[in-house]
């Protein structure tokens, strides 16, 4: 049975969505305007569609990037795969297992190591240097080994770290366990809302240094030029599309807490009128705050970094409703399993010119310490 949860365990509720017709997949760029298509009468009909766009559905929504978006994935895995149901219904958050450990991770081990992560820092500073890019987003794979119930794992795990667009998909062939806390974006009527996450820090068992992190978090003026970097390029994405004068920045650089870390939030908000979903994610997918700047020049970078295909990492999970409205998180802190319990979790963050490796490295642990103390292991 094809289970589809969308969550926001904060408020303890949750979107199911029920009765499962039919699967959508691009696996190429010529299949993607007709599953577009697809996907607009689906919802037109009166049905609901989950949504998993991975990362690399980027290079084929961009003219720039088209013909350098051949790359392949992992196994032929599909760029962009939709699942259309019935219904949906608002019901409570899932809560914590009665029995503890009923699914859990046994093994997690980064595929890169410091030297080569310090290798690649290097690189991407001499870019910074020269002036080609001025941020950039460098992600990991962690190779994850898990015993028991994905289901109950994915309840573990988000009852004891709460987010806003949590998202947990068993398609029968793989399951989805998204602990996102970003928004990348929802649509309500004919008004955009994107809130990008850039600058983090983690959180302490003591208060004093707990509330040391946070207000140095708050202050870091590397964090906030970080993240008005990326509010600039969201703002200027949305403007592609939106009407004249409606692009708002309503807040700068909240600071959020979650059980893990503290950071930096802004808000964005836009008019788009009747923009179709297909024409949102030409302007605006991937999500910047995943990316650097300027997007483009920092995503072939990107392409030269990293060994591997991101796949659904960096990309996004959400939802579709008959109206049109939709809503979909940065997938971020997402762990994609195959059957017989091996998956993938990926980590990054971004890189400026004043950024240090080992700090960043550091970052990158005690990101994947949603997972639990495993992760811990394997960062040497």
């Amino acid at each position: 049975m094809t289970v589809c949860r969308f969550e926001n365990a904060i408020q303890k509720e949750a979107l199911a969505l029920y009765g499962f017709l039919r699967k959508i997949e691009v696996r190429t760029a010529a299949e993607l305007p007709s599953a577009m298509a697809e996907i607009e009468n689906a919802r037109k009909e009166g049905c609901w569609v989950a949504l998993q766009l991975g990362y690399s559905l980027g290079a084929w929504l961009e003219p720039a990037l088209m013909d350098e978006g051949t790359r392949s994935t992992k196994g032929d895995v599909p760029r962009m795969t939709a699942l259309v149901f019935e219904r949906a219904a608002h019901e409570p958050a899932w809560e914590s297992p009665s029995r503890p450990q009923s699914g859990r991770i046994v093994n997690a081990a980064p595929r890169i190591g410091l030297g080569e992560y310090r290798k690649k820092i290097s690189d991407i500073k001499h870019w910074l240097e020269n002036g080609d890019v001025y941020q950039i987003n460098l992600t990991f794979p962690i190779d994850v080994e898990i015993e028991g119930s994905p289901e109950l794992l994915y309840r573990e795990i988000i009852n004891r770290h709460p987010v806003a667009h949590a998202a947990y998909i068993d398609d029968g062939e793989s399951q989805v366990l998204s602990f996102s806390p970003e928004l990348f974006l929802s649509r309500s009527g004919s008004i955009l809302t994107s809130r990008p996450m850039k600058g983090t820090s983690p959180r302490h068992r003591n208060p004093e240094q707990d509330l040391i992190s946070a207000r140095t978090l708050q202050a870091s003026t590397k964090d906030r030029a970080e993240n008005a970097m990326i509010v600039d390029l969201l703002r200027n994405d949305m403007g592609k599309i939106a009407r004249t004068g409606s692009v708002k920045v309503e807040k700068l650089f909240d600071l959020e807490c979650y059980p893990s870390i503290w950071t930096l939030t802004s808000t964005i908000k836009a008019d788009i009128g009747q923009a179709s979903f297909f024409e949102i994610l030409r302007a605006l997918f991937p999500c910047g705050s995943v990316i650097g700047a300027p997007k483009i020049a920092a995503m072939r970078y990107i392409r030269q970094l990293e060994r591997e295909d991101r796949g659904l990492y960096c990309g996004s999970i959400g939802w579709m409703a008959p109206n049109g409205d939709f809503s979909l998180n940065v997938a971020i802190r997402t762990l994609v399993l195959e059957k017989g319990g091996a998956g993938v979790y990926g980590v990054g963050g971004g890189v400026v010119l004043d950024s240090e490796a080992d700090l960043e490295w550091s970052e990158c642990q005690w990101k994947s310490r949603v997972l639990g103390n495993v992760c811990d292991e394997g960062w040497a």
